[in-house]
């Protein structure tokens, strides 16, 4: 009678040891949920914040006189996509500043006359060559998606008056200079 008594406590302290063993395990389990929540919820109030922030900039802009488009405010940007035609209409009034965001090899072929060469991936590190003087800005690359994401970049660093060419350097209509600059 006494082994059995033993024999059963044994089994109890075993099945204990485990059933303290599943209650860590899940301890652990419910700290890492809780702490990927805590962290979930940073990152939404953080994009909420920047969403937040992006609206303030466009009422601003509104109150400052400017006429964001309809594809501006519905896309949360502080920038504009121009087509070739009107690039090339800003770019004959004289007051806009060119940005290549293109590589080093793209633009080897040619680039805007008067252009600022800053590859895409040296413009953060490059942002102060650009001046924050309010001039019109117009950035271009091959096809138009990475000076979009330039713009975004660059509005997001307090720079106004930005423009995206649209379709890139091929949908340029105006003089193209051989020699680079920059």
């Amino acid at each position: 009678m006494l082994w059995l008594a033993i024999g059963v406590a044994a089994v109890a302290l075993i099945v204990a040891l485990a059933a303290l063993a599943r209650a860590s395990g899940a301890a652990r389990e419910l700290e890492d949920a809780r702490l990927e929540a805590k962290r979930a919820v940073a990152a939404a109030s953080e994009a909420l914040e920047e969403k937040v922030t992006l609206t303030r900039e466009l009422l601003a802009a509104i109150a400052d006189g400017a006429k964001p488009t309809r594809e501006m405010i519905l896309e949360g940007q502080l920038w504009r996509d121009v087509d070739g035609s009107e690039a090339q209409r800003m770019f004959e009034a004289g007051t806009l500043r060119l940005i290549d965001v293109r590589s080093p090899h793209e633009t080897a072929g040619g680039v805007l006359p008067g252009a600022l060469l800053i590859p895409i991936d040296d413009l953060e590190s490059r942002t102060a060559e650009i001046p924050k003087d309010g001039k019109r800005t117009l950035l271009y690359c091959a096809g138009g998606g990475r000076s979009a994401a330039a713009c975004d970049f660059l509005s997001g660093q307090g720079f106004r008056e930005l423009y995206n060419l649209a379709g890139g350097i091929g949908a340029w209509k105006g003089p193209v200079a051989r020699e680079k600059r920059g």
